[in-house]
């Protein structure tokens, strides 16, 4: 057999032969919202190198982590027939979880902090497998149906789900992503931003708001609107639906803790980790 030695001149050429040889490369995700596998090729070094980057964001937001795996999501899905953005943050998590797990490695390792038989603090490192993760997710993982709510006086209805990748992507790119880093030091801001995020993840939630008024309808279709007209409408709503928002948000996130928060046995005593996907879930080290 004899080979065949090609001379490339342009490091375009190289970076074009480079991609055609990475698209052979690819994984299949099941992705419930469509109820079906789709394939993703493999990350390359260079969005690795961007999730990691993303380590370096505010303490309580994660907006360029979010805003960096949603650009890596549509570059790397290899079904041109899936429109990425309309997929769930449901379907993101196992995304990511897969993407991991193939392409840096499948083991997840949690340093958890114990005592020893003298009292003095120390880690224990306990490891999970990744894809035994997504196995769980697909047989216990419960998606909520979408939610109306309707208040007492009929005026009101709500409709809620869970929120896709695009509604994600504007909420952190118009409300986050140009703000000042938060002084966790600074008590007031503290709880001006945890309030914030609050009435931003109910925000998330809302697809729908249907106003009856003097046998006159209104209807507002929330993907339409900035954040920021959002916010105004949810914050107007009656307590009694705004509960009932909650409840729902609430139920998506007991669901997700059913097969991302594990259970450590050392020496007897209980500790709890979850499973954090953010920029550094994807360091190599």
């Amino acid at each position: 057999m004899n080979d065949t030695t090609v001379q490339v001149k342009k490091l375009e050429d190289v970076l074009g032969i480079m991609n055609r040889v990475n698209e052979v490369f690819s994984f299949s995700v099941y992705i419930p919202s469509l109820k079906k596998d789709v394939p993703f090729r493999e990350l390359n070094t260079s969005q690795q190198k961007r999730l990691v980057k993303a380590i370096i964001d505010s303490p309580i937001y994660n907006t360029q982590f979010i805003l960096t795996l949603r650009q890596i999501i549509k570059e790397n899905c290899a079904d041109a027939s899936v429109n990425t953005d309309e997929l769930t943050i449901l379907d993101k998590l196992l995304i990511a979880i897969k993407m991991r797990s193939v392409c840096i490695n499948d083991t997840l390792e949690f340093s958890i902090k114990t005592q020893d038989d003298d009292g003095k603090e120390k880690e224990v490192k306990r490891g999970i497998s990744l894809q035994k993760v997504l196995d769980d997710i697909k047989t216990k993982l419960v998606i909520p149906d979408p939610l109306s709510v309707i208040d007492d006086h009929k005026a009101y209805e709500v409709t809620c789900s869970v929120p896709t990748i695009k509604t994600e992507y504007d909420m952190e790119s118009e409300l986050r992503q140009n703000n000042e880093k938060i002084d966790v030091n600074n008590i007031n801001e503290l709880r001006e931003t945890i309030g914030n995020v609050f009435i931003n993840e109910i925000c998330k939630f809302v697809n729908k708001v249907v106003i009856n008024l003097n046998n006159e309808q209104t209807i507002i279709n929330m993907n339409e609107l900035t954040f920021e007209q959002r916010i105004k409408i949810v914050e107007n709503l009656p307590k009694k639906i705004t509960e009932n928002i909650i409840k729902y948000v609430n139920n998506v996130k007991e669901n997700l803790n059913k097969v991302t928060l594990f259970e450590f046995n050392i020496k007897g005593k209980k500790y709890e980790e979850r499973l954090e996907v953010d920029g550094s879930f994807f360091q190599s080290l």
